[in-house]
C-alpha cells in the first residue's frame, strides 16, 4: 500500500528529485529540468512499481535501468556525478517512504523491512545503471575517436576547406590562422599508439602543446605545434610547418620520413633532410639495384665479400678516415687499407672519386636496405 501511494506521486517524486540533483551535483545543475525529467520518471516509476508488487526485477525491467545509465552517459554526466545523484535520489525515497509510512501509521520495525526493500532493490538496479553509462562512454568515446580521426585524415590529406577545418578545430583548441607541423609515427608491439601519441605530445617544460593527433591507417599521426623530443624509441617523420588547410605536403614529407627512418631502423623524430639521401635510396629502386648488381654481387656472398663491404660502409660512415674506421673495427689500419684497396680492385671504385664513393655508398645501402626486408 505503501508503495503504492509513493508510485501514484511519481511526478512529484520526480520533481523533487531533480531540483535537489540540480541543486547539489554541478553535472545535473547545467542540464535543463526537461532533459533531466523523462528518465528520472521512468526510474522512480519502475522502482514503486515493483516494490508495490514485492518481486525481483524482470530482464526488460532492468533495461530501463540500463537505458537510465546510457542517457546520462549521452548528456555527458561523469559516472561519479551519477552515482552521486542516485545516492541522493535513494536519500529523498527513503526519507518519503518514512515520512508516507508514518501518516499511514506504520511502525518502525515494519518501516525498516520497508526501507531494507528499498535498499535491495536499488542495489540491483545500480548495477544496470552502470552498465548503461559505460556503453554509453564507450560508444560516446569512439564516436569522439572516430570524428577527431576524420578530422585529422581531413587535414592531412587536404579533402577539407578552410571554412570548415576552422570551424572543426576549434573546439580542440586549434587556431586555423597559425602554422604547425605535419608529423607520423608508426607504432609497435613494444611502443603501441597510446604511449606513442604521449610521447609526441610531451614537452620539456610540461606545458600541454596545441595539436591533434589520432589514429590514421595504423599510425599516430597529425599535426602538432612544436618539435617533439628526438628520444623516442621508434620512427618518427615530421614535416615543415605550415596552415591546416595547406598542410597535404608537410604529411607528404612526414610520411616519407618515417617510412625512410623505418626501413633503415632508425629510431626517433626526423625531418626528411635529417635524413640526407637515404629517402632517394628508398624510393630510386631501380637505381640502387642496378648499382648492387654491378659493384657488389660480382663479389659474391662468402664471408671474404662480407668483410670487405663492412669495412668499406664503415669508412664511409667514418668520412673516409682510415684510423676512425679501424678504431671503431678493431681493426689495424693496414687491414683496413688492405681490405679497401681489394674493394677497388675488384669492383673498379676509386673511393678517392667523389662520384664513385657516393655510387659505393648508394649500393651498400640498398644492399642493407634489401637485406633488413
Amino acid at each position: 500500500m505503501l508503495f503504492a501511494q509513493m508510485s501514484a506521486r511519481s511526478a512529484e517524486l520526480t520533481a523533487l528529485a531533480i531540483k535537489r540533483l540540480r541543486a547539489e551535483i554541478p553535472a545535473y545543475a547545467q542540464l535543463d529540468p526537461e532533459t533531466l525529467a523523462p528518465a528520472t520518471r521512468r526510474t522512480i516509476d519502475q522502482l514503486m512499481r515493483v516494490l508495490a508488487e514485492g518481486r525481483d526485477l524482470t530482464a526488460d525491467e532492468l533495461a530501463v535501468f540500463t537505458a537510465h545509465g546510457e542517457t546520462r552517459g549521452r548528456q555527458g554526466i561523469p559516472v561519479t556525478e551519477m552515482f552521486r545523484g542516485w545516492r541522493l535520489a535513494v536519500r529523498i525515497a527513503i526519507d518519503q517512504v518514512v515520512a508516507t509510512g508514518r501518516r499511514l501509521g506504520i511502525g518502525d520495525s515494519q518501516l525498516l523491512g520497508l526501507t531494507n526493500e528499498l535498499l535491495a532493490l536499488t542495489d540491483t538496479a545500480i548495477l544496470a545503471v552502470a552498465r548503461g553509462h559505460i556503453d554509453a562512454d564507450f560508444e560516446r568515446t569512439r564516436h569522439d575517436q572516430q570524428r577527431r580521426a576524420d578530422l585529422v585524415r581531413g587535414i592531412l590529406f587536404g579533402t577539407l576547406g578552410p571554412a570548415e577545418i576552422r570551424v572543426q578545430v576549434e573546439r580542440y583548441g586549434l587556431d586555423s590562422d597559425r602554422e604547425y607541423r605535419a608529423i607520423r609515427a608508426r607504432p609497435h608491439p613494444e611502443l603501441p599508439a597510446d604511449q606513442v601519441a604521449r610521447q609526441l605530445e610531451h614537452t620539456p617544460s610540461g606545458d600541454r602543446p596545441h595539436g591533434l593527433l589520432a589514429l590514421v591507417d595504423g599510425d599516430i599521426a597529425g599535426v602538432v605545434d612544436h618539435m617533439p623530443a628526438r628520444e623516442i624509441e621508434t620512427a618518427v617523420g615530421i614535416g615543415p610547418p605550415a596552415r591546416l588547410d595547406r598542410m597535404e605536403p608537410s604529411f607528404r614529407s612526414a610520411t616519407r620520413a618515417m617510412a625512410t627512418a623505418e626501413a633503415f631502423e632508425r629510431t626517433g623524430v626526423y625531418e626528411l633532410a635529417d635524413l640526407g639521401l637515404l629517402p632517394a635510396v628508398l624510393a630510386d629502386t631501380e637505381v640502387g639495384d642496378e648499382l648492387v648488381r654491378r659493384y657488389l654481387t660480382p663479389l659474391g656472398r662468402n664471408d671474404s665479400a662480407a668483410a670487405l663491404l663492412d669495412t668499406v660502409a664503415h669508412y664511409l660512415g667514418n668520412g673516409m678516415r682510415v684510423d676512425n674506421t679501424a678504431k671503431e673495427m678493431g681493426l689495424h689500419t693496414n687491414t683496413v687499407r688492405y681490405r679497401l684497396r681489394r674493394f677497388q680492385d675488384l669492383t673498379g671504385i676509386d673511393l678517392t672519386d667523389p662520384d664513385r664513393a657516393l655510387e659505393a655508398w648508394w649500393a651498400l645501402q640498398r644492399r642493407r636496405l634489401s637485406r633488413e626486408r
